[in-house]
Order: C-alpha cells, then structure tokens, then sequence
C-alpha cells in the first residue's frame, strides 16, 4: 500500500508524536508500504531525519496561537486543506490512505472541504482519527453530554456533509479507546471504527539479582487529571499498613502543577525526604525510561475520570506489553486494557483513601497480578501493533489480508 500520514505537531525529536508516528510509519515501511510523512515546515531536522519526513505543513492548531480560537480555527483549516491540497496535487499516483490520526476540529472542516470539493483523489480513503470528543463528562455511568456550542454545531455541519463518503468507506472515522468509539457515533451519527495505539517496545534492561523494594511507578509527568495529588496522599495510608515490606512509590514531578481553585501543587516536603519516596525531577530519555519500566513492579494509574473515561495512556500499554500488572481507576479507559491483560485491581473511587486500598490489595496479590500481567501481555502487544492497524486498512481496501501483511524479505 501506499499511504501519507499528515501531523502538523511533528516539530521537534521528543515528546509524544515523534513516537507515535515513528512506531507507525517505521513499522509500515518494514511490512512492504511506501509511508510519506508530512510534518511542520519548521521541524527540526533530527526529526526529519528520524522520521524520513517531509517539512510541509506551515502551522500547527496545538502550539500556535494564530491557528487557535474561532477565526483562528477556521483560518487554519483553509491553510491545512490548501496545503495538503497542494501536496496531493502533485503526487504521480494516488494515496492508497491519508491519515490524519489526531483529528480536531479545524482538521475535520478541512477534510470536509477537500471530500465535498472533490479534491481528494479517486482511489484515496482518508482515516480520521480523532482522540478528542465534542462531549462533556457527567458521571460514571451517565451519557456524556453535547453542549450546544458554536464549535459543536460546525463539527455536525462536517459530519452531515460527510455521511456519503464515509457510507462508501472512501472516509474512515476511528477512534483509539472504545468510550470514545461510542462517543463520537453517537454526536456524529456515523459508524466509527476501533483502532489500535500501536507500540513497539524495546526489550527492558536486565535488573542485577539483589535485594530492593517492591516498586509502585507512576509513570508520566505529574497532573491533576493524573491523580498526582491522590497518590501522594494515598503514600503515607500505604506505609502505614503493616506486613507489606519495603515499598517505594516513584513519580515523576519535575515542576508543579495547577489545581482546579488555581494553586500550585509541589512534592510534599515530608515526603521528599522518605527514602521510600522516589521523586523523578527531570525528563527521561529512553534509557533511563527503560531502566525505570525494569524496576517497577506494579504501575499505578489514579486518573481522573473526567479526564480519562475515553483517553487512552501510551505508558499503560507499553508496560501491559512488558508484563507489568496495572492498577487503573475504575470506569477510564486504562481499566479496559488491564482488562484485556488480564487484570483484576482497580481504584475504586477518587480518593485518597481509595488509592491507598487499591494499592494495598495489589500489593498482597502481587504475585498473582505479575502471573496474569505475564499471560495477558501477549493479547495487548497482538491488539496495539502496527500489523492490526494495517489489517483493518487492509480491509477497508480489500486487498488479501493473507498477502498483504506478508513483510517484503
């Protein structure tokens, strides 16, 4: 196949995109595919290097202010279809695929201008993958709610406009976590695929045989939606307990974060000089992610529900796939891959006290959670890979699913 992935963010080597796109088009390329990759006109050659992409894109609506707001908004989705207009103008051959796999709103109205336009060349399918809703959270349990705002009127203007084309499959709308799937069908009244967040893992460093403390690891930076603040509340509730040995709780908090009433959060003092309080105040690159996946014996995932009932965590399944047992909030998303995986602990409520007894019944079960996280952890890396997400283009396309994920030796 022959496939363009078009990612305005991809402007410098770290962070989230370069990775996920990277997995992406890297694992695409090793199974056969041409893969183009249109990034930001001002990316950083490392990553143009990194990634074999093209700097093409002028702007990008997560980091630009010009391309922010209503009228900035709209501007940027006459920019981002004129620009991939352009580029698509000037290939000899159609895209068996365009992917744009973090859709917003201003992307939606260009691909709606582009498809309604007829600017999309006959023989092309365009995968819109959207990892942001148009819903607002109201409870565990309750049907999220639409408000009745200008953007949300726009984005359903998009979706009637586009029902022919994604009737006929020539537009795929996807979603990463099932909560969102459902979500987006039912604001937009269109069927929505179930795609995978396809991860490649390196083989974890080996640990030297020695005695160390049983290790909780949070990993990620620390926020509000994150259940940082949980957490270390939960910590002290932990230790406290008798009979669960030596345990270190490991976060990673390299600046404060806000609160809702607007006061910044720090480290508890306290807490910062208890050995068993691991606090990472810096970024870490892939070794030193590694080194700590290697250690950690059981990650912890306090999040917030508002924030994370339909979002998916990159980290979660990159150490699902390591065998490392989760132990999610009930009703996120994390709880359904911990599922899939095999696991049975969960963080009842959004308490500190809640975390602390999740924590604590993980820890006496550990051994069980690490068995299932092991047996489960083949399912995980089998669902978020390169080669489902290529099967369900491939049958979008109808090519022979038998040949197609054939790599070329």
């Amino acid at each position: 196949m022959r496939l363009l992935i078009v990612e305005e963010a991809l402007q410098r080597p770290a962070g989230h995109w370069p990775v996920y796109i990277g997995d992406i088009a890297r694992g695409l390329r090793e199974m056969g595919d041409t893969v183009d990759v249109l990034a930001h006109r001002q990316a950083d050659p490392a990553l143009l290097q990194q990634l074999n992409a093209i700097p093409w894109l002028s702007r990008s609506c997560w980091s630009d202010p010009r391309a922010q707001g209503q009228l900035g908004g709209l501007r940027h989705s006459l920019r981002f279809a004129r620009e991939l207009k352009r580029w698509l103008r000037q290939q000899p051959d159609p895209y068996d695929w365009i992917c744009s796999l973090t859709m917003r709103l201003p992307h939606l109205l260009a691909y709606t201008l582009l498809a309604r336009s007829g600017q999309i060349p006959a023989g092309s399918c365009c995968l819109l993958l959207f990892v942001q809703g148009f819903g607002v959270y109201a409870g565990q349990d309750q049907p999220v709610q639409f408000p009745d705002s200008a953007s949300n009127r726009l984005a359903r203007w998009c979706f009637r406009r586009l029902r022919h084309a994604v009737r006929r499959g020539t537009i795929v709308l996807a979603a990463e976590t099932e909560e969102m799937r459902q979500e987006l069908a039912l604001f937009s009244g269109l069927p929505v695929a179930l795609f995978p967040h396809p991860v490649q893992v390196q083989p974890l460093p080996e640990q030297a045989q020695q005695a160390r403390p049983v290790t909780i690891t949070c990993p990620g930076f620390a926020r509000y939606e994150k259940g940082t603040d949980l957490l270390q509340q939960a910590c002290r509730l932990v230790w406290a307990e008798p009979g669960l040995g030596n345990v270190q709780v490991v976060i990673q908090w390299p600046e404060p974060f806000a609160l809702p009433d607007g006061r910044l959060l720090s480290p508890d003092p306290e807490l910062l000089v208890d050995v068993r309080f691991d606090l990472i105040n810096d970024n870490l690159d892939q070794s030193a992610y590694s080194a700590l996946l290697s250690r950690t014996d059981l990650i912890v995932l306090p999040y917030r529900r508002d924030s994370y009932h339909n979002r998916l965590s990159r980290v979660a399944i990159e150490a699902s796939i390591h065998g490392i047992p989760l132990l999610p909030m009930s009703g996120t998303w994390a709880e359904d891959l911990s599922t899939l995986a095999g696991g049975t602990a969960v963080i009842e409520h959004e308490t500190p006290e809640a975390v602390a007894a999740g924590l604590i019944a993980a820890l006496k079960s550990l051994d069980e959670l690490k068995r299932s996280a092991q047996a489960g952890r083949g399912r995980v890396a089998a669902f978020h890979s390169v080669a489902t997400f290529r099967s369900l283009l491939v049958q979008d396309t109808g090519i022979d699913p038998a040949r197609a994920l054939v790599p070329n030796l």
